[in-house]
C-alpha cells in the first residue's frame, strides 16, 4: 500500500461556517478531514504546513512550501505527496512548486469550491481523487498535477476559470491531461516543455500590469519609478502594446529592469505579421523577454524565480527561450 502525505494549507477544503461567524473561515484540522476520508487504498499520514486562506500566500510562502514538500519526498518511505490549498490562488502555488521541485515521485495539489458545512461539499471527492492520482507511480512523470473535479491538470496549464462552479479549473488550449474514473487513473497526454528553476531566493519587486483599450502609463510608470526589478505585461493577442508604450518599456529595459510579454488571453505562444507600432516586432526589437503559453500570474512566478536565481541576463534569457 503506497504511503502518501497530505500536506495541509488550509484553504475552502478546511473551512466550515461556525454558529457565532459571518461565513466560512478555516478551521478542519487534518483530523477532521481524516475522518471523513474512507479507508483502504492508500497508507495516508497528514502535516499541516498551514491554515490559511490562498489570499493570503506569498510566493514566499509559496517556496518555503516547496522546501517542505522537497525534504518529504526524500523520504524513502514517501511515495508522493498531496497538497491541500485554496483555489484563488492555487495554479500560482502549483506553477511554483512545478518550477523548483525535482523528483519522480507524484506531486498533486488540490482544494474545494465549496466549506464543509455547505451542501454539494467538493472537497471530499477532490482529495479522494488526488490521492489516487499519487498513488500511480506514472504521475511522476508528469510535473506537479492539479486535480480538481476528476480532472488532471498540468501545473503550467491550470487556470481556474469559473468563480463559483466546482469544476473551476481547466488548461485553456490543451485540455486536461487525464481523469480519475472511479479506482482508475486515464493519462491522455504528458504536459512538454517543462521546466526546472533550482532556486534559492525569490525576487518580489516584480509587477504585473494588464493592458487595456486606451491604457494609459500611469501603472507602467509607477513601477519604473519604484525600481522594480521585474515587470511583466499582459499583453493584447499575440504579443502587441498601445505605441504610447513602446518610449516607457524602452526606459524600463535601459534602467535594467526585466520586462516580460504574457498575453492576456491566457492561453497561446506570442508572434504576429504585423508591421504596425507596438506589434511583436517591435517588442522583439526592444529586447523583451516573452513568456509563451503562460499567464500573467504565471509569467510573474517564473520571472520573480529566475530573478533570484539568474547570475546575469544571457542565463535569465534562457529560462525564458
Amino acid at each position: 500500500m503506497p504511503q502518501i502525505i497530505v500536506i495541509t494549507t488550509g484553504g475552502t477544503i478546511a473551512t466550515r461556517r461556525g454558529p457565532n461567524l459571518a461565513g466560512a473561515v478555516p478551521a478542519l484540522k487534518s483530523e477532521d478531514v481524516r475522518a471523513m476520508l474512507p479507508r483502504g487504498g492508500a497508507d495516508l499520514l497528514f502535516e499541516e504546513f498551514a491554515n490559511l486562506p490562498s489570499s493570503h500566500f506569498t510566493p514566499v510562502t509559496t517556496l518555503d512550501l516547496s522546501r517542505r514538500v522537497a525534504a518529504t519526498l526524500e523520504r524513502p518511505e514517501v511515495d508522493g505527496v498531496v497538497i491541500t490549498h485554496g483555489t484563488d490562488t492555487l495554479e500560482e502555488t502549483a506553477y511554483l512548486l512545478d518550477l523548483t521541485l525535482r523528483s519522480s515521485k507524484p506531486v498533486v495539489i488540490t482544494g474545494a469550491m465549496r466549506a464543509a458545512t455547505s451542501l454539494g461539499y467538493d472537497g471530499l471527492a477532490n482529495l479522494a481523487a488526488a490521492v489516487r492520482v499519487a498513488s500511480t507511480p506514472l504521475v511522476g512523470e508528469l510535473g506537479v498535477v492539479v486535480v480538481f473535479d476528476e480532472e488532471l491538470h498540468a501545473a503550467a496549464e491550470a487556470q481556474k476559470i469559473h468563480t463559483q462552479s466546482r469544476a473551476a479549473f481547466a488548461s485553456p488550449g490543451t485540455g486536461p491531461l487525464g481523469r480519475v474514473e472511479g479506482e482508475r487513473v486515464w493519462l491522455a497526454r504528458q504536459p512538454i516543455g517543462r521546466q526546472h528553476i533550482p532556486c534559492q531566493r525569490i525576487e518580489e519587486l516584480v509587477d504585473l500590469i494588464r493592458l487595456t483599450q486606451g491604457a494609459d502609463v500611469r501603472l507602467l510608470r509607477h513601477s519604473i519609478e519604484d525600481g522594480v526589478a521585474g515587470l511583466v505585461i499582459e499583453s493584447f493577442g499575440g504579443g502587441r502594446v498601445p505605441p504610447w508604450w513602446l518610449p516607457h518599456l524602452t526606459e524600463a529595459i535601459q534602467r535594467r529592469t526585466a520586462v516580460v510579454i504574457a498575453s492576456r488571453c491566457g492561453a497561446g505562444g506570442l508572434g504576429d505579421e504585423y508591421g504596425y507600432v507596438g506589434a511583436y516586432h517591435d517588442l522583439r526589437r526592444l529586447g523583451v523577454l516573452f513568456a509563451h503559453n503562460l499567464s500573467g500570474p504565471k509569467a510573474r512566478i517564473k520571472l520573480m524565480l529566475a530573478l533570484g536565481t539568474a547570475r546575469g541576463l544571457s542565463e535569465l534569457r534562457g529560462f525564458f527561450t
